[in-house]
């Protein structure tokens, strides 16, 4: 019995440490969409700040149990065009260290503008961040002013966690393209998170719609 015992804990132990799959581009974009509403309508985040922004980063991330595993994040990365437009979703994951999430509780919205084309890019490469590799402290709010030290961040982080008094805490975490994703969405098999960020590839006809409330809201 105890022997069986033993085996069910080590079970349940590897399941809470397993982030849970990730989301497709379907699902993924109408949350981003409904994240960054709730920010823009709450009047939580500068717009401003992100007519100024590189790129973008919107995720859900969720805390594991304390002592058990780690923390992960599910969510898209765009990139802002020559023309001021915005490219198509990639879809990301994250995992390991934290992400914006200072104290608060285990499932948290994030925003992150990233304020320069380098940021951008080394998203898209599925980069590794360590706590000192990157700039970030939480953006400034609604209609608060925007100094010029705002837009040489690395990132301008927001976090909505109801309830929770947050700060914005980087340690080291890893960034993961969701190539099965990407490439359902684009229909697309060999595609790369550097072709969807640069523009190459449009969003299809058939998604436009869907994301078009997102592209209105980043407005």
């Amino acid at each position: 019995m105890n022997h069986l015992r033993k085996i069910t804990f080590a079970a349940l132990m590897i399941g809470l440490t397993l982030p849970a799959l990730a989301e497709d581009l379907d699902k993924l974009v109408p949350d981003a969409a409904e994240i960054f509403g709730r920010f823009k309508r709450e009047d939580q985040i500068n717009m401003g700040l992100v007519k100024d922004a590189k790129g973008i980063v919107i995720l859900n991330y969720t805390g594991f149990a304390i002592g058990i595993g780690g923390t992960g994040g599910d969510g898209i990365l765009m990139a802002r065009k020559d023309d001021g437009s915005w490219t198509g979703p990639c879809a990301i994951t994250t995992d390991g260290g934290n992400i914006g999430i200072k104290v608060g509780g285990s499932d948290n919205d994030v925003v992150l503008l990233l304020m320069k084309a380098g940021v951008v890019n080394r998203w898209a490469k599925g980069d590794h961040f360590a706590s000192a590799a990157a700039s970030a402290v939480l953006g400034p709010k609604g209609a608060d002013a925007v100094d010029a030290s705002m837009r040489d961040r690395d990132f301008n982080a927001y976090v909505w966690n109801k309830g929770a008094e947050l700060g914005v805490s980087f340690g080291g975490f890893d960034v993961n393209i969701n190539d099965e994703a990407n490439a359902d969405y684009y229909d697309k098999p060999a595609i790369s998170a550097e072709d969807i960020i640069s523009g190459k590839v449009a969003v299809p006809e058939g998604k436009k719609e869907a994301i078009s409330r997102l592209y209105d809201l980043l407005k």
